[in-house]
């Protein structure tokens, strides 16, 4: 084999291995699990945002910029009525 050939080889080689880990990415995504929704929520201040935090997993939430929206968004998280898009 001269150079271009094992070049082109090593390239073909490469796009096999780029799609296969593209695959595997791709059936991680598919089968990972929901997320559990909060069985309870926790709010914390910090600078002009309030943060929504899981108060089991402490795994952030979301933020709002008013303490009110915060409290709504941690009820309707705990009570699963809250849509993704909102977040």
């Amino acid at each position: 084999m001269n150079a271009i050939q094992r070049a082109k080889a090593s390239i073909q080689a490469l796009a096999g291995l780029m799609r296969g880990t593209n695959n595997a990415r791709t059936t991680f995504h598919v089968k990972r699990l929901p997320t559990p929704k909060p069985r309870a929520t926790r709010l914390y201040v910090i600078g002009k945002m309030v943060q929504v935090r899981d108060q089991d997993t402490d795994r952030v939430l979301g933020w709002r910029e008013s303490y009110l929206e915060a409290e709504q968004l941690g009820r309707e998280l705990v009570a699963g009525t809250h849509t993704q898009a909102h977040a």
